[in-house]
């Protein structure tokens, strides 16, 4: 019985240092599995025009979050705006982003868009309009003369003139009053974009994309859409609405959905032409149009299900950034 009993216990102990290893063995995996994830940030950087991305983070808080239309660029500055700490610059010999003295009030207003005119920086707010700054942060004054409506959703720049998006218009800057002048807009007209083809003005807007004729009159080509971006290249144009990306025609007046290879339930958020490729920012990553015109995901480096909310080109970089960590 003694000897029943003393192989049991023998047995027994095996198991358990058995499962020891196995569970130590689990462990190591996971750890090194964990370790070679993708570790979580909210800005991104890829060098080989979109086929890796690495994680270019350093300089933001650990809670921040990014407005549509929070990354700009100009010749030589490349910025964000955040929601919680303002404005940040990027340091291209570091990889580090540094913090910008910017104003309380203009954080409490709520910053999402921004624009850099050569070293001049504008952000836009959804209470109280634009802020501008000439010596990095150390002095910013408003700009809202000649804005009938202070929420800001974009802004854009088309030969070296600055242009903004609001809840009711599409207005330009006249550098010469230091005021804006409406180019086109109608009561509750939502612009949420805005690109140049073939010479013309398009706008995407929550009642169409209007276009700017000949005359500079304004059509509505498609008022069957809600659109909230809009961008274009030398050969085509690309309009977002909220179930379906859409290609034009040569004039414009008609779109097709080029969904194929896209999530069919996550709308597009911005789409760029860089280095003879089109990307696409989708809710789970970045996408690369082929010469089939069939997108194929290119998120290599980044994490899962990252929803790329801004994309920009600067110098030999692409720059993406999600909206919150």
């Amino acid at each position: 019985m003694h000897k029943i009993l003393f192989v049991l216990i023998t047995l027994v102990l095996h198991f358990l240092n058995s499962n020891t290893s196995v569970s130590s063995g689990v462990d190591t995996l996971n750890q090194n599995i964990l370790q070679n994830e993708p570790k979580g940030g909210i800005v991104y950087i890829s060098t080989d025009n979109g086929e890796n991305w690495t994680n270019s983070s350093d300089g933001f808080s650990e809670k921040v979050s990014i407005g549509l239309g929070g990354i700009a660029a100009s010749n030589q500055l490349l910025g964000i705006a955040t929601k919680d700490k303002g404005v940040y610059l990027y340091n291209q010999k570091s990889n580090n982003w540094n913090n910008i003295p910017t104003d309380k009030n203009i954080i409490a207003a709520n910053i999402g868009a921004l624009a850099i005119v050569d070293r001049v920086i504008y952000v836009g707010t959804q209470f109280k309009g634009i802020f501008f700054t000439k010596d990095y942060g150390k002095n910013w004054s408003s700009l809202n003369t000649g804005l009938s409506n202070l929420t800001i959703r974009r802004f854009c720049t088309f030969n070296h003139i600055l242009y903004v998006c609001t809840n009711d218009g599409f207005y330009f800057l006249n550098n010469n009053l230091n005021q804006w002048k409406l180019e086109f807009g109608q009561n509750s007209l939502q612009t949420n974009g805005a690109t140049v083809f073939q010479r013309r003005f398009y706008l995407a807007t929550n009642k169409g994309i209007f276009s700017q004729q000949p005359d500079r009159s304004w059509i509505n080509s498609s008022p069957q859409y809600s659109v909230h971006n809009i961008s274009s290249d030398n050969n085509q144009m690309y309009a977002m609405t909220y179930n379906a990306l859409l290609l034009a025609s040569q004039n414009g007046k008609t779109w097709n959905s080029i969904q194929n290879g896209l999530p069919k339930e996550l709308y597009t958020f911005n789409i760029l032409h860089n280095k003879n490729a089109v990307f696409a920012g989708q809710w789970d990553g970045i996408y690369k149009k082929d010469s089939n015109n069939i997108w194929k995901l290119s998120s290599s480096g980044l994490p899962a299900k990252f929803a790329v909310t801004n994309l920009i080109a600067f110098q030999n970089m692409l720059v993406i950034s999600t909206s919150e960590r």
